[in-house]
């Protein structure tokens, strides 16, 4: 073959071999695979300190604000609260700030999902994952 047929035939080898495979085809038999679904993970509550140190009041729902029911009411100094809850629902959280002697109630909401992945043909869950209800106060 001559040059100017082998550098079209190579570049058609590289774009096949690189679209042959995706992000979930992974195989990796040194890989610790949990294959049983969790029941539980981890919801982490980020809060802002206040400039007072004084403790803010935090409420977490299962479910919806509105219509949810209240899991948890308690203060906290801490910037980060986790509590450890079962997965395939959906969480809410509230805090409520004294800024100025204004009341700022800060909401956010996440479902709590078991995240699964392929490796070697298994099906494997990620029990490090959890999700974040952002409660910071914006600066």
């Amino acid at each position: 073959m001559n040059r100017f047929t082998q550098i079209p035939l190579i570049l058609f080898l590289i774009l096949i071999a690189s679209c042959s495979k995706t992000k979930n085809d992974i195989c990796d038999a040194s890989q610790i695979c949990y294959t049983q679904k969790p029941d539980e993970l981890y919801v982490k509550i980020a809060l802002t300190n206040t400039p007072t140190s004084e403790p803010v009041e935090v409420k977490l729902y299962i479910g919806n604000l509105d219509d949810g029911e209240l899991y948890d009411n308690y203060y906290s100094a801490n910037n980060n609260e986790y509590h450890l809850m079962p997965v395939d629902e959906r969480y809410t959280a509230t805090a409520k700030y004294v800024k100025d002697g204004d009341t700022i109630i800060v909401i956010d909401s996440d479902k709590l999902a078991a995240i699964s992945y392929k490796n070697c043909d298994e099906t494997c869950y990620d029990y490090d994952d959890e999700i974040i209800l952002n409660l910071q106060l914006e600066k």
